[in-house]
């Protein structure tokens, strides 16, 4: 059983002016287990949260009963555990949306021919769909133990493009149609960074890696700001089921970063969103333009992001090895040091911090010697890479000297061990994703899902994860990398927030910070599996936004 917090006997209470007070509404939250995830007051039993949405004291509930008097609603919680609202760190909120609205989810498919009816009948279900799109396919689970090809697709529709992204989003499956709209035959040019898989005989397989999957995605007809709408608000309501308050998106082009910003001045988003604009898209040489910085209580966009090297269950993460039953192939490094530190430079200028996703060794490599000389024209800055599949002694310095975060996803173990095992050395396996390793060199670590490329994006089953460092058949990957639920659950709150940049602002239940908070059906600290652990209300700016239907 994990460790219980144990209580102090403190209360933290802001000092103001009482004439301000005479006209301040103020709400008293009270017999709960309020877990603050503040060091200097790590348990309380009451909370008063002001008009403004933020916490105007906490502690014992006696001590601001004397301090207010009275106040304009009381809440009994009846011992119920309170704890911050939860900050996915990495999770494209779009996508998520994508796949619960105009997108065909096929993660959990096991066969292509389970693949190939389920396509059929979203197609003859949305006859009006200029493209039929899919994600999630993975062939490790597929009873085939490959991925579709074009001619897969064609058998099942000819008549409009298809492309089927894998769950990774590093691989893409394109039909004849879409390779015919998108001008892609045998001839053409391989973007760098990118695969465009063939035959032996020449002939194209219909499959396309990393940068080359722009090849097609950019000729998808783009969005509309309705259509983004639905999809960022629908993934709102279900992250907010979920208990997470605050999410960072990592990858957004032109037209999302103005729909969330449109969204924002509508007072619409529903979850407190950091948003990374995009530099270098997929398939295209051409560098996106760099925005103008926007912040606001629910929108942030102050960090740019990179993607050095591609996926680890899709063996395309540039690793120092091979990878296993290959001809030495180490996977994808997407960017050279120039084309990289020139463009990561000309935001630094602007005040921009940089996140890149780096998973193999040569990526994080990469990566740091390109922060390292960031860091020479603007050490204020804080920068954070995307997954860390690997730290060398080297990179783990770097990360201290330049008080970075690592942005890392437990839940990877969970739903892709078996890619782990049937394309990674053993050597890597009791090292990948090392939690563990980072915490005890105290850099900052900020806890996330990467969904949609996993389904499984709640919270509570990654925290887990981190815990036992278990697949979903029971077996464990990295044993050495366990973390306990104290630090797991400091890293989707306060890890994540100093993530942020915005650890003044939330992150923890303290005086002056956003009210954001969840109210659980168990005491995580008392159970041996907290997977079981459910949000049963969600709370943002002291306003309930989602109650459990019970």
């Amino acid at each position: 059983m994990a460790n219980v917090l144990k209580p102090k006997r403190k209360t933290d209470i802001r000092l103001y002016n009482f004439t301000t007070f005479d006209f301040m509404t103020l709400r008293l939250f009270y017999n709960a287990n309020i877990i603050t995830m503040d060091s200097a007051l790590p348990k309380a039993e009451a909370m008063v949260i002001n008009d403004l949405g933020k916490i105007e004291a906490i502690g014992i509930e006696s001590d601001l009963r004397n301090q207010f008097g009275s106040f304009s609603e009381e809440m009994n919680y009846n011992g119920q555990t309170i704890i911050p609202g939860l900050n996915d760190a990495h999770i494209h909120v779009w996508k998520i949306g994508h796949l619960r609205t105009y997108m065909l989810d096929v993660r959990g498919v096991k066969s292509i021919v389970e693949f190939k009816q389920k396509l059929k009948d979203f197609a003859d279900k949305n006859p009006t769909s200029n493209w039929i799109m899919a994600r999630g396919i993975n062939e490790m689970v597929l009873d085939e133990k490959r991925l579709p090809t074009k001619e897969d697709l064609d058998e099942v529709i000819v008549d409009r493009p298809v492309f089927v992204i894998r769950t990774c989003a590093h691989i893409g499956i394109a039909n004849s149609k879409a390779m015919d709209i998108s001008n892609v035959d045998a001839t053409t040019e391989v973007p760098f960074g990118g695969e465009i898989r063939k035959n032996q005989d020449g002939t194209l397989q219909g499959i396309f890696t990393e940068r080359a999957l722009g090849l097609i995605m950019n000729n998808i007809p783009a969005f509309t700001f309705d259509e983004y709408k639905n999809m960022i608000l629908e993934a709102h309501a279900y992250l907010l089921s979920l208990g997470i308050t605050s999410a960072t998106d990592p990858a957004a082009n032109e037209e999302l970063l103005a729909a969330y910003i449109k969204l924002d001045q509508e007072g619409l988003l529903k979850v407190r969103m950091n948003v990374f604009p995009l530099r270098i898209p997929d398939g295209s040489d051409d560098i996106q333009v760099l925005p103008e910085q926007y912040e606001s209580d629910f929108l942030q966009i102050k960090t740019v992001k990179f993607f050095s090297d591609g996926g680890l269950s899709s063996a395309t993460a540039a690793l120092n090895i091979p990878y296993k039953n290959t001809d030495g192939y180490k996977g994808v490094l997407r960017l050279d040091y120039d084309t990289f530190y020139e463009t990561a430079k000309e935001a630094v200028n602007k005040g921009f911090s940089v996140a890149t996703h780096a998973i193999g060794h040569q990526a994080v490599d990469l990566t740091l010697k390109v922060y390292s000389d960031l860091f020479k024209i603007n050490p204020n800055l804080k920068h954070r890479i995307e997954h860390v599949g690997f730290l060398s002694n080297e990179n783990i310095q770097d990360f201290k000297r330049m008080n970075m975060t690592a942005a890392m996803q437990p839940i990877f173990i969970y739903e892709l061990a078996n890619n782990f095992k049937s394309t990674l050395p053993d050597a890597l396996l009791d090292v990948v994703y090392p939690c563990k390793t980072v915490l005890d060199n105290k850099i900052n670590l900020a806890l996330s899902t990467d969904g949609p490329v996993v389904k499984e994006i709640n919270p509570w089953v990654n925290i887990e994860t981190a815990v036992t460092r278990k697949a979903a058949d029971g077996s464990v990957i990295g044993e050495s990398q366990k973390i306990t639920v104290q630090q797991a659950l400091k890293a989707y709150t306060v890890g994540s927030a100093i993530a942020d940049n915005l650890e003044h602002k939330k992150g923890s239940l303290t005086v002056g910070k956003y009210a954001d908070f969840i109210v659980l059906n168990k005491n995580p600290f008392e159970l041996l599996d907290v997977s079981t652990v459910e949000t049963l209300e969600t709370w943002i700016n002291g306003k309930i936004k989602h109650k459990k239907q019970l």
